[in-house]
């Protein structure tokens, strides 16, 4: 997984050559820096290297991983030619604050030379996520954008990581990690918007920004969506000029669904070409049919990828590379499947529709804000069959963390869950969306939640300032999204019963995980030997082995791989 690693110490001992291995599903350039107290080593796609710094003088060292969308009016801003020099001049007039100032998708380290001080980043989303580990006793740090890197370091420098069973069960239920739990105890996820500094043997967390719906904007409906047209302009613009700073290619991932299509839209809007659109599901599904008629008909490139039968799923060890096992490893493998058989040479971002339907409406279960439920937990939730293992008290610890439940969702199943899609997409190029663009996002989160509910203000979005795509389907539907809600609600309720009364069938989604499971023999073997063969990973732990052999046995094929995940990862990281 491209990224970096670092130790730093709290003494002037000498660091010795450590040989990391790092899985990766593409070559990746290295490179390192030894220091008095520290070593910082990193791996990355060679792609957009101006925007990834790793550099030196005498008063500074800065490391940066990911793309700066808006690097080109800072560095006009602050008068100066390359990254490095913009990162030192911000740095110096407001301190290590300066990277609220950067839109994009990106992590980082910092080293005040002249003050022995250390700052690692994440960007507003933690896109780029950050793990660190910290021994007090021996003022060590070690951190990465690699959990299972940290991982390996911590087995070399001898201590002994441990399965940390709360995470386990966030896995077992949620299908990823809430908050900032990993799999270790000790290995902890820093928080977006946050960063760390380690000074004078102490480590200090502030998070300089911090997604909050209050309060709430008080414009109407039709100056709303004006503000979201000229917003997510901006955004677009500021991800597809990057491609063309550095001559590549647009590559796009299009789907039926309306977030996609939108960044489509808009993209052709705004009279970008050279963009192929790419898709994958099960053959003949809506997301192909649909998909395919708009790269048509806007006359941009289309390449579709058939997920039939489900062979891909008998791969658990390339999802665990870029996720590390902290998400189910089926989450994101069908896009994983996908982007391996790609030729990225002549391409650059991969541009997506991330987030944009949980953030117009779909975490918000009624048209006001409340507090998580749970009926929130099983809205995102991959499984409730054994919430109860979970303790209450985790549980509101973790809730009164947030402001509302869907401020909950947003943060835990969209950043810990959904980026997994991210994630998988950092091994061949860097990823963007322009519905997480901050300046359009903190916008949307403060629209009143009786507007989002149910997509209302979304859907009047669309219809005003994109209305070229209101003519296809919604796949979530399979009608326009003009028709009544009484037309839509009979079109699901149609295959809702067609579903129940014939069984799974390959058409019922763009992944029809029971049919592939009741029909590919060489699956369910593979599956359920999987199982068998790794169940005795968790034979010190009676009670986590009872309620793995229970979800395995009695759950659906994506409870079955949310256990398949948490072996895999044991034995991965050796815990």
């Amino acid at each position: 997984m491209p990224g970096f690693i670092g130790i730093i110490k709290n003494n002037n001992c000498q660091f010795k050559k450590y040989d990391i291995k790092i899985s990766s599903l593409k070559k990746l350039s290295e490179e390192e820096i030894y220091f008095k107290k520290a070593w910082i080593k990193r791996f990355f796609v060679s792609k957009f290297n101006d925007d990834k710094i790793f550099k030196e003088d005498d008063n500074i060292f800065v490391c940066v991983d990911g793309t700066i969308l808006n690097a080109k009016d800072l560095r006009n801003k602050y008068v100066v030619s390359n990254n490095f020099k913009l990162i030192k001049k911000m740095y110096k007039k407001n301190g290590s604050s300066f990277i609220d100032e950067f839109r994009g998708s990106f992590s980082g380290v910092i080293y005040n030379k002249k003050r022995d001080i250390w700052h690692i980043f994440t960007d507003h989303l933690s896109l780029k996520p950050i793990f660190y580990f910290w021994d007090n006793l021996n003022k060590c740090l070690i951190f990465g954008s690699e959990f299972k890197v940290i991982i390996d370091v911590m087995h070399s420098l001898g201590y002994k990581p441990k399965l940390c069973e709360l995470g386990g069960y966030f896995l077992l239920t949620f299908g990823y990690m809430l908050g900032n739990y990993t799999l270790v105890d000790e290995v902890k996820r820093l928080q977006p918007g946050s960063i760390l500094t380690f000074n004078n043997g102490t480590i200090n967390i502030i998070q300089y920004y911090k997604l909050t719906s209050n309060p709430y904007n008080l414009d109407s409906p039709e100056k709303t969506i004006g503000i979201l047209d000229e917003r997510f302009k901006i955004a677009i613009k500021q991800e597809y000029e990057k491609d063309l700073e550095y001559k590549y290619k647009h590559i796009i991932s299009l789907s039926g669904g309306l977030d996609s299509r939108m960044n489509t839209a808009y993209a052709k809007k705004l009279k970008y070409k050279d963009l192929l659109c790419i898709t994958f599901s099960q053959s003949d599904y809506l997301d192909e049919k649909i998909a395919k008629k708009i790269a048509s008909d806007f006359n941009y490139e289309f390449l579709f990828h058939s997920l039939d039968n489900g062979n891909y799923l008998m791969d658990i060890k390339s999802p665990l590379v870029a996720n590390s096992g902290l998400i189910l490893y089926s989450g994101a493998a069908h896009s994983l499947s996908t982007l391996s058989l790609i030729d990225w040479t002549d391409f650059g971002l991969l541009h997506s529709g991330q987030m944009g339907d949980p953030f117009l409406g779909s975490y918000l279960l009624k048209p006001s804000h409340s507090k998580l439920s749970f009926d929130m937990i099983k809205n995102i939730a991959y499984s409730t069959k054994l919430t109860n293992r979970i303790t209450l008290s985790a549980l509101e610890n973790l809730a009164n963390e947030y402001e509302s439940g869907e401020m909950f969702g947003f943060y835990n199943r969209g950043i810990n869950g959904i980026f997994n899609g991210d994630l998988v997409g950092q091994c061949f190029s860097e990823t963007v969306s322009p519905f997480l663009y901050i300046d359009f996002l903190d916008y949307v989160v403060k629209i009143d939640p009786k507007y989002r509910y149910k997509k209302q203000i979304y859907l009047k979005w669309i219809i005003k300032f994109a209305p070229e795509i209101v003519k296809y389907p919604w796949e979530k539907t399979n009608a326009k999204i003009t028709v009544n809600s009484f037309e839509m609600f009979s079109k699901r309720v149609y295959r809702y019963i067609k579903r129940k009364a014939f069984g799974p069938n390959p058409k019922d989604s763009m992944n029809p995980f029971e049919y592939w499971f009741n029909s590919n023999l060489n699956l369910r073997n593979f599956i359920s030997n999987y199982f068998e063969n790794h169940i005795d990973l968790l034979i010190d732990n009676s009670s986590l082995k009872k309620d793995v052999e229970f979800l395995f046995n009695k759950g659906n094929f994506l409870e079955k791989t949310q256990v398949l995940t948490l072996l895999a990862a044991m034995k991965m990281h050796n815990i």
